[in-house]
């Protein structure tokens, strides 16, 4: 669905995430296709969430990779399964590498990326939608139990952040991936055109 050309900003919205390597991916995507949402995107966690942006996507993203070229792979831990109460959605928090989250993000969140976000900057992994609250206590308590019983890693490493732009005038479901940046590394960009 098309917005109307008075909608979203001139260059659209920006976002970086990073996604969650295999078998732990597998099994988080599992778990979030098991609770309410109708956004499945793949499991992963926000290192800059979306903003209008300021400039066109290439000089953004120049910005960006010169940033995430100055920070080394780093480990994360994922441990409790929480609820945002503002919005009640089910999330799993962030303790090992939390720290390193926080650093990275904002680094990113300066000059042409500098943005006043609705929430303070949170390290996590958004497992549901929207949960009505009569039904809340039902599906925090599913997925405590499919967190706990899971037999594999909880954590990984982030090596590498993919950035993805939302055109404007498009959905705002409609994210597309634009390139990604493996942490450390200046000569390892690669752009990408699937949709997340």
């Amino acid at each position: 669905m098309k917005t109307k050309p008075s909608d979203g900003p001139e260059w659209g919205s920006f976002a970086l995430v990073t996604y969650i390597p295999e078998p732990l991916g597998s099994f988080l995507n599992s778990l979030r296709h098991a609770l309410p949402g109708e956004e499945k995107p793949q499991a992963h966690i926000t290192v800059l969430p979306p903003r209008p942006l300021k400039a066109a996507i290439d000089l953004v993203s120049r910005e960006a990779q010169t940033v995430l070229v100055g920070f080394k792979p780093f480990s994360v831990e994922l441990s409790d399964v929480k609820v945002f109460p503002e919005t009640n959605v089910i999330y799993l928090d962030v303790s090992g590498g939390s720290e390193a989250l926080h650093q990275l993000h904002d680094a990113l969140n300066s000059g042409l990326l500098e943005y006043d976000e609705n929430f303070d900057f949170l390290p996590h992994l958004t497992i549901s939608g929207t949960i009505p609250a009569h039904n809340l206590a039902k599906f925090h308590a599913q997925a405590t139990k499919a967190w706990q019983t899971h037999k594999g890693k909880t954590s990984f490493e982030v090596k590498e952040v993919v950035a993805l732009w939302q055109p404007q005038y498009t959905s705002p479901d409609d994210w597309n991936r634009m390139w990604s940046q493996k942490l450390g590394d200046a000569g390892t960009s690669a752009r990408a055109g699937s949709t997340r």
